[in-house]
């Protein structure tokens, strides 16, 4: 996953509101959920961003394993690329179940990059498991 650079700019105005106790801890909440600040929470929600909730720990874990298992599918389908048309009909047996395996995987390829890019946000925060 690539990282985004993040050029912050110190803030210079300063804007007060009144609210009542109930909906002041009602955005502490919402802010909470998704990780961040008040202040970042109220400016996101400003600018017709509404941020997300953090992934728990279980999404977490399984977006996890489904990038390790993209990379083992990557890393089979690089290992096929290099060998020759024979070789690759003596793995699969058959023409048609090695074409339909080649470009299945390449799809599924691309949808787990189309997953991760979903779940990626300036203003999402995962966790990092320690591998």
């Amino acid at each position: 996953m690539k990282k985004k650079k993040i050029n912050k700019k110190t803030p210079t105005r300063v804007h007060a509101f009144r609210c009542t106790d109930e909906v002041w801890s009602q955005l502490k909440a919402l802010a909470k959920e998704c990780g961040i600040s008040l202040n970042r929470y109220l400016t996101e929600t400003g600018l017709k961003h509404h941020p997300r909730q953090r992934l728990t720990k279980d999404e977490v874990d399984a977006l996890n394993s489904l990038v390790f298992a993209r990379t083992d599918l990557i890393k089979i389908t690089s290992v096929l690329s290099k060998k020759t048309e024979e070789e690759k009909l003596k793995l699969f047996r058959t023409e048609k179940f090695m074409t339909w395996w080649i470009r299945s995987s390449s799809e599924l390829i691309q949808h787990w990059y189309s997953i991760e890019e979903n779940i990626s946000s300036p203003v999402l925060t995962k966790e990092r498991s320690e591998p």
